[in-house]
């Protein structure tokens, strides 16, 4: 079975390809990973995000690296008390701050007409996860409005998807801005991947950083 992993090196995250070989009482075996064509053999005791395919399903699992096969060929991974689905933990949220390159409102039927701010500016995106975003604005959006948004994420590249608009929260006392929750009801699959390798190695930069 294939298994992406990603390790926190010095100031940055690399991603690892690598296969399950076999599953005993304690202990994960997988050949020693490769990255860009070249074996990265990992230290004992190497904290390491995993994930894999299972049945269309993404499953995650946080552990370490246990040791090494007698002949070299295999890692050992401690056996994780915990995997995590998309059926049990639909999907992992992440405070940020990003701007998106672009956010606008959709004209999704005949009887819809471009609102005169179809362009939204000075946007913040305070919450991501690889279901939807979290925007915080001084702009008026309702209940079920279409979005659309360009959206870098940083050491990963850019997605383009489409939003509705969940709920709207109006601004706490001292603030300005409401907070609309949204939700993605187009986006590629090759962009859900990137939401998800984003997310797993800002969550490897705040482990490292005692942050979770």
């Amino acid at each position: 079975m294939p298994l992406r992993l990603e390790v926190s090196v010095g100031d940055h995250v690399e991603s690892y390809a690598t296969r399950v070989e076999e599953i005993g009482a304690a202990t994960i075996s997988v050949l020693v990973p490769m990255a860009r064509m070249r074996s990265r053999r990992l230290s004992t005791g190497t904290l390491v995000h995993a994930e894999y395919i299972f049945r269309n399903r993404r499953c995650r699992f946080v552990t370490e690296v246990a040791g090494h096969s007698a002949d070299g060929l295999h890692e050992l991974l401690h056996l994780p008390p915990d995997i995590d689905t998309l059926e049990r933990r639909q999907h992992f949220r992440l405070q940020t701050a990003l701007r998106p390159h672009s956010l606008f409102r959709l004209v999704v039927g005949p009887d819809d007409t471009p609102a005169e701010d179809a362009s939204l500016e000075d946007c913040t995106i305070v919450d991501l996860s690889e279901g939807g975003i979290c925007l915080s604005s001084r702009v008026l959006l309702q209940d079920g409005e279409r979005l659309g948004i360009v959206l870098p994420l940083p050491g990963v590249g850019e997605i383009n998807a489409r939003l509705r608009v969940l709920s709207v929260d109006e601004p706490q006392r001292g603030k300005l801005n409401r907070r609309a929750h949204c939700i993605f009801t187009d986006i590629r699959l090759s962009d859900r991947d990137r939401i998800a390798r984003y997310l797993m190695r800002r969550q490897l930069e705040m482990r490292r950083r005692g942050q979770l």
